[in-house]
């Protein structure tokens, strides 16, 4: 190699590098402010279902349910017997006053003793973990690794009085989420192999909602209606996925919007929504914690603006699996530890 080809190697190096420090000094974003409004409770301990009774917060963990103080997030109480809720899980009430905790196990009725009064699991309902629950009139449903069940009360006692799989109209076995929209019942999928996506149940039968018209991942993680006719629906896995809105016109469910990190959402994988007493929308993330909306409708607009919460600004972890909301605080269920955000 001659002397002008090292120069200009000399050269191209040197700009390069320059380029890198001015792409790195440009990109660079300025460090965080901790929000002292933030405090870290059960440090270490993954959350994976918060429940507010109007006394006590439940949250359930990869350790037990504990009961918490709703006003500070002192633990006051481990229940028995042992149940873990690790990767999914829900805690929610039924009208008689039951607590009902699904974990790795199956299903549990607690009463207001916190005495477990009932243990459902398999085969009287699907086998594998129960990932999501939702109380209605008539009854309970439980979505699980594998189909959901619906259980009502008859002469004083809960039964199983329906189980719908892949093979009766899910688009897949796995039931990650179920809420009601108006008189339908949406149910999300998880670990797709076929289709995924949503799978909608009304008077007039099946309908389904895909990737295939636009949802941006198979995999769904939460399903937050605004009304009878417009869903929120967030998706993903890992880096893939987004949010999108679902909107009804003339009986038939279309996706007419997607928002995702190239829009303001912080991290592709959507992992929960929750929308506040104020109308302020949370969208969480799998790796890059919580952007607040003022309202839904902010999501017609980009690139989306609001706070964001993350580690740097004092959450226990990037990943916010749950919210509730209480009188004096918030609290966020994270990977690593419960998060409480004062008011």
């Amino acid at each position: 190699m001659n002397k002008k080809s090292i120069l200009i190697l000399v050269i191209l190096f040197g700009l390069l590098t320059a380029s890198g420090i001015a792409y790195q000094f440009i990109t660079r974003k300025p460090a965080a402010e901790k929000d002292e409004a933030l405090s870290v409770l059960m440090a270490g301990t993954e959350i994976s279902a918060l429940y507010d009774d109007g006394e006590k917060v439940w949250a359930g963990t990869g350790e037990g349910v504990f009961i918490i103080d709703r006003d500070t997030g002192e633990t006051l109480k481990k229940l028995e017997p042992d149940i873990h809720m690790i990767f999914s899980a829900m805690i929610t009430k039924t009208e008689d006053g039951l607590v009902w905790v699904g974990h790795e196990d199956g299903l549990s009725a607690f009463d207001r003793g916190y005495n477990e009064v009932y243990r459902i699991c398999s085969p009287e309902i699907p086998e594998g973990r129960v990932n999501t629950l939702l109380a209605d009139d008539d009854g309970l449903w439980a979505g699980s690794q594998n189909g959901a069940a619906h259980l009502s009360s008859k002469d004083g006692a809960w039964v199983v009085d329906k189980i719908i799989t892949k093979e009766t109209g899910l688009s897949e076995d796995v039931v990650q989420v179920i809420r009601r929209v108006g008189d339908e019942l949406w149910f999300g999928s998880y670990l797709a192999r076929d289709k995924g996506g949503i799978s909608i149940l009304s008077d007039a039968g099946w309908s389904y909602l895909s990737v295939e018209d636009g949802i941006p991942h198979s995999y769904i993680n939460a399903i937050l209606p605004l009304s009878d006719a417009k869903v929120l629906i967030g998706s993903g896995q890992m880096i893939y996925g987004g949010l999108s809105i679902a909107e009804k016109t003339a009986g038939k469910w279309t996706i007419t919007t997607n928002r995702d990190q190239n829009d303001g959402i912080p991290g592709m994988k959507v992992r929960d929504l929750f929308l506040d007493s104020a109308g302020r929308l949370f969208i969480t993330t799998e790796t890059e914690g919580i952007i607040i909306l003022n309202s839904p409708d902010e999501l017609d607009t980009t690139p989306l603006e609001g706070p964001i919460l993350t580690q740097e600004n004092g959450l226990s972890d990037n990943e916010v699996k749950c919210i509730i909301e209480c009188d004096k605080c918030y609290f966020f269920g994270c990977k690593y530890g419960l998060t409480r955000w004062e008011k």
